[in-house]
């Protein structure tokens, strides 16, 4: 705004309103509008606390509660504590004001001088009920035994640790395979991705199939033949052998089969036809042996008189 000089002013007695002012001049009042004053005649920073006007009373603070701008106003404690929400009496530093501004919750206890501590029930927790038909009970997981890590154990429904069930129905897959032989007091043990190799024998086939499949069959015919030992045989497993009797005239004569004529329980009488005499006994002192009348059978017969017995063997009849 320009300068205004008082002698251009307009004289008059008073002022005519709240924004005029009167000056002097050489003895005449004139009027002096304040829109006539320069801009910011006070600099910044230039008046000091004392050139303001003072506080009403003691606990006050500047500021403004009335809702909206507008001017600087004195504000009381009240007011104060309103504006940033804090209890008349807060004190953050006291214990017991701490203390009753907390709230303990389920087995927690908060006692004077601020200390927080909780309370123990002692509930005891079992380990859960597996189900055996009718639904089992809520509890914690049982411990492992030793080795079940290693068993590749799991724990099933009824609350044990079992092996999984073997799904793997590829029936290619060989896990362990022992194989041992009569003669061979070692087994083999084949492990999964070890080859195995079948080699058949006489009266033995093998054969494999696409899918991997081994089958070993026997060429041999098997008519499972049952043996029995007859009258004179005994039987001992698959060995045969004869039954002799004792002092029957067949022996065993280094491993062969003979007759022993000195036998002493030989039965029967060994007929002409055989090489024998057909008789059964000894005849009489001074007999001879010969034909009988019907030249049919050797039979024991009187010499005649004057023939030696000692000198003759005769056969054909005496008269």
């Amino acid at each position: 705004m320009a300068t205004v000089k008082v002698s251009a002013l307009t004289e008059t007695t008073s002022p005519n309103s709240t924004d005029e002012l009167l000056v002097n001049q050489g003895g005449t009042s004139k009027k002096l509008q304040v829109g006539n004053l320069p801009a910011a005649t006070p600099a910044d920073d230039s008046i000091t606390y004392a050139k303001i006007q003072n506080v009403s009373a003691t606990d006050r603070i500047l500021g403004r509660d009335t809702t909206g701008a507008g001017d600087v106003e004195e504000i009381t404690p009240a007011n104060l504590r309103t504006m940033i929400n804090v209890e008349d009496g807060a004190d953050v530093t006291d214990s017991t004001n701490v203390v009753a501004a907390l709230t303990a919750g389920t087995n927690v206890t908060i006692s004077a001088g601020g200390t927080i501590a909780s309370t123990d029930t002692n509930t005891t927790y079992s380990d859960f009920t597996g189900d055996s038909g009718s639904g089992g009970a809520a509890g914690l997981v049982p411990a492992p035994s030793s080795g079940d890590a290693a068993a590749g154990k799991y724990l099933d429904s009824s609350g044990s640790f079992t092996v999984p069930p073997d799904t793997d129905t590829n029936t290619n897959q060989l896990t362990t395979f022992t194989v041992s032989a009569t003669t061979d007091s070692n087994a083999t043990t084949i492990s999964q991705g070890d080859d195995l190799m079948f080699t058949a024998g006489t009266g033995i086939t093998c054969e494999t199939t696409a899918d991997g499949t081994v089958t070993i069959a026997s060429t041999v015919t098997d008519t499972n033949t049952t043996y029995t030992a007859g009258d004179g045989l005994d039987l001992t497993g698959t060995a045969f052998s004869t039954d002799l009797k004792s002092n029957g005239g067949v022996v065993i004569e280094s491993t062969e089969l003979a007759v022993d004529l000195g036998a002493s329980s030989i039965t029967g009488t060994l007929a002409v036809g055989d090489g024998g005499t057909g008789l059964t006994a000894v005849g009489s002192a001074g007999q001879l042996l010969t034909t009988n009348s019907g030249a049919s059978a050797a039979e024991w017969a009187d010499a005649p008189q004057g023939v030696s017995n000692s000198k003759l063997f005769y056969f054909g009849s005496f008269s």
